[in-house]
């Protein structure tokens, strides 16, 4: 729970995630009377039976054909189970691919959540085999790698392009490991990102801060051993500690689990007695405890099967950076190696001025996050990307999840009590003034706050046992490329089933759709409309987030990525409309250094497909690029090519390579119709335009309205309903791929 606020290391950036450029998630009610549906209700009384056949009978509707799906898991969601499916194409896995089926007691079907790429035509057979994957991730490090990382193919879907077949290598780092996505047909990297999942944290009963009195609690579930350790869940546990290592320079962890019983059959040490001991006993008998209790909890609320060895766990306490203090806490599926071989490994930092296993808030975030990966995989993280570009919206979701999970079984809103109040930074699930698009800024963290208060607000409503499952029967349905208002359908469905069993009233349903509407979760999906003269308002970082402790200037970053707006735009004109105008209104967060351009498609979003370092913009209509100006605007009319048409919807796209961060005001106007009457005002002498600001804009690059900031217009933007995060807080950004870029541009010079 690092805030890497946007911005983990940059070396993530420069190749980004692995969700791969799929479809957003298609919504399917299955309406009574559905032939499918009776089908699959009548041939089978188990809920995979009945998921499959539904798949099977209402693929033409579903538009399925071709999609080849293969089973994953079940879970329970109350009396419902949830079936899950990943996407494979010619028997390879495709990278976001899924669908979740939810199946009544009875085995009927009632929805079903789609996240698959269609159209896929990429040929599997690699030109470029493992052993060079492995040799283009080694080069990024400019070393050979002590440990041999892991490669397997699958595919990289991009609607625009049929999709890439890519070798996914997975290399271990202190922070949990890094996953790179290499063309198998091209032999270079597509993407690049981190497999950790980041958190602060310390522990007592619950921590340090609230409740600072020790007690004697029983460690349940552990293992028979001699020596007797802290290893337990019957095989699938084991609490270590931090010895030495540098992963990230290519020295595995060396771990120890030494610590046994001091009082006969009991673990009863007392906290060291100077809190930069990376060796205490102390810590990692808390670890012990609190992960059992999380899992206690997931095991008996909701009935999740945590017994399989692709469950196993370990647990480091004591952990550091390279023997430095590491004032972090993660989750990572890169797992452990031997003797401690686990598929999954949560590490808790000692920290520079206390130790993170003081609380327990760290323990269950982390857990939750582990509990994600591993029965549902939704969480792609910061960056990941679908088609619709850079799309971090699953990971606020997993954050704001496993906010909510910990501080509903620790029973307070306040995260982070012991560990994040003393760097400013624990978060208030009670605040709910958070809203969908005002308040968003990109980062996980930030974002997941939102999420985080509307659980709480339902926790508050309903219950810690009702708003519980109203969540997890939410979080069952999504998939990688989610979206915030997929998280609110998913809501939806929840209330309605528990008010079909008599569990709430319609009264109670209509008001979470209030709750929901408040927030502005009932339209947050990743295409925002704006017909009908709506304005929309939200947030957008720039390079200076990212750029910030690399030592390379935010216009060097610039030559190597671009950015985008984190929401797409629409508008559908009047029928009887000549024209459409879309007005953007920028306000910058410190500096003025700005480029940007708006993009303009008919008929869907704009697409997108990954450059060298970010997803750029590939597929669209009309453009106006290099604004320099905090306005601009694109006009569509007759004069344009193609030609205005009043019959299509219009979909718009903010490219930029903006320095600061900004606020973001975002309008659509159409041209040519009488406005409705209004109220008489006292006239006004227009203002004319500067040449350039309001032509029709063609995908031609020397049409003025490329190379004229456009102007003209009176009007400020408004001020944001919350500040931009401050990015510039986290001075541990500097990462390894800002090397490659410093390499790259002194190279420049060298040849200038």
């Amino acid at each position: 729970m690092r805030r890497q606020l946007l911005l983990l290391p940059l070396t993530a950036l420069a190749t980004l995630t692995c969700a791969g450029l799929a479809a957003a998630s298609d919504w399917h009610t299955v309406l009574p009377g559905s032939s499918a549906a009776d089908l699959s209700f009548r041939r089978t009384g188990d809920a995979r039976g009945a998921a499959e056949t539904y798949l099977k009978h209402a693929a033409s509707e579903l538009r399925l054909q071709g999609v080849s799906l293969g089973y994953e898991n079940e879970l329970q969601d109350g009396d419902h189970r949830t079936v899950r499916f990943a996407q494979f194409h010619v028997g390879l896995p495709v990278l976001g691919g899924a669908a979740a089926v939810h199946v009544s007691p009875e085995g009927r079907v009632e929805v079903v959540v789609l996240d698959v790429a269609r159209d896929l035509s990429v040929p599997t057979a690699p030109k470029y085999r493992e052993e060079a994957a492995r040799s283009a991730v080694e080069a990024t490090y400019g070393m050979t790698l002590a440990e041999r990382p892991s490669a397997a193919l699958a595919v990289f879907p991009e609607a625009e392009t049929g999709g890439k077949l890519v070798w996914v290598v997975d290399v271990r780092s202190e922070l949990g490991g890094e996953r790179f996505l290499v063309d198998a047909h091209a032999g270079k990297i597509v993407h690049r990102r981190p497999l950790a999942v980041h958190a602060r944290g310390r522990v007592y009963p619950i921590s340090s801060a609230v409740t600072p009195q020790l007690e004697d609690r029983e460690l349940v579930d552990l293992d028979a051993g001699d020596p007797q350790t802290l290893s337990g869940w019957s095989g699938n546990f084991k609490v270590v500690n931090y010895v030495d290592g540098d992963l990230a320079n290519g020295v595995p962890l060396t771990l120890e689990q030494s610590v046994g019983p001091n009082s006969g059959e009991d673990f009863l040490y007392d906290p060291p007695s100077v809190a930069d001991d990376a060796h205490d006993q102390f810590a990692q008998v808390g670890i012990y405890y609190h992960l059992t209790r999380m899992r206690d909890y997931f095991t008996k609320t909701h009935q999740l099967d945590m017994g399989t060895p692709d469950w196993k766990l370990v647990a480091v306490a004591n952990m550091l950076e390279s023997g430095r203090p590491m004032d972090n806490a993660f989750f990572s599926p890169q797992g452990s190696t031997a003797p401690f071989r686990a598929p999954n490994l949560i590490a808790i930092g000692q920290g520079s001025f206390f130790d993170f296993s003081d609380d327990s808030d760290v323990f269950l975030h982390e857990f939750t996050h582990y509990v994600s990966a591993n029965a549902i995989g939704y969480n792609e993280g910061q960056f990941a990307v679908n088609e619709y570009g850079l799309s971090p919206w699953a990971g606020s979701i997993d954050e704001g999840i496993a906010d909510y999970f910990a501080c509903t079984v620790n029973g307070d809103p306040t995260l982070g009590e012991a560990t994040l109040v003393p760097f400013g930074a624990e978060r208030d699930l009670a605040d709910d003034v958070k809203t969908c698009p005002d308040d968003l800024v990109g980062e996980v963290h930030e974002d997941g706050e939102l999420i985080g208060s509307i659980a709480w607000s339902l926790h508050e409503k309903f219950g810690a046992e009702l708003g519980d499952r109203l969540v997890w029967s939410a979080l069952t349905l999504l998939t990688r490329n989610a979206s915030l208002g997929d998280f609110a359908k998913g809501l939806t469905r929840a209330v309605d089933k528990l008010v079909s069993a008599g569990e709430l009233t319609a009264a109670d349903a209509s008001a979470v759709e209030a709750l929901i509407k408040s927030r502005g979760l009932d339209d947050c999906e990743e295409v925002l409309d704006l017909s009908g003269g709506k304005s929309r308002r939200t947030q957008m970082f720039g390079i200076d987030s990212l750029a910030y402790g690399t030592g390379a200037s935010c216009t060097e970053w610039r030559r190597e990525l671009s950015l985008q707006s984190l929401f797409h735009f629409k508008s559908t004109p009047d029928r009887t409309a000549k024209g459409i105008r879309f007005t953007v209104q920028l306000r910058p967060h410190g500096g003025d250094d700005l480029e940007w351009g708006i993009y303009v498609r008919t008929g869907r979003h704009v697409g997108f497909t990954m450059g060298a370092m970010m997803p750029e913009a590939t597929n669209y209509d009309y453009r106006v690029e290099k604004i320099t100006d905090t306005y601009g605007e694109i006009v569509i009319d007759e004069t344009s090519d193609p030609p205005f048409d009043p019959t299509q919807t219009y979909y718009m796209v903010i490219g930029h390579g903006n320095c600061p961060s900004t606020a973001v005001t975002v309008d659509s106007a159409d041209l040519g119709v009488e406005p409705p009457p209004v109220d008489p005002v006292d006239p006004v002498d227009p203002v004319e335009p500067e040449p350039g600001s309001t032509g029709g804009a063609t995908p031609d690059p020397t049409d003025p309205a490329e190379e004229t900031p456009a102007a003209g217009c009176a009007c400020r933007a408004a001020e944001p309903s919350a500040p931009v995060a401050p990015w510039t807080a986290l001075s541990g950004v500097a990462l390894a791929g800002a090397a490659a870029l410093r390499r790259r541009l002194r190279a420049r010079r060298t040849q200038g």
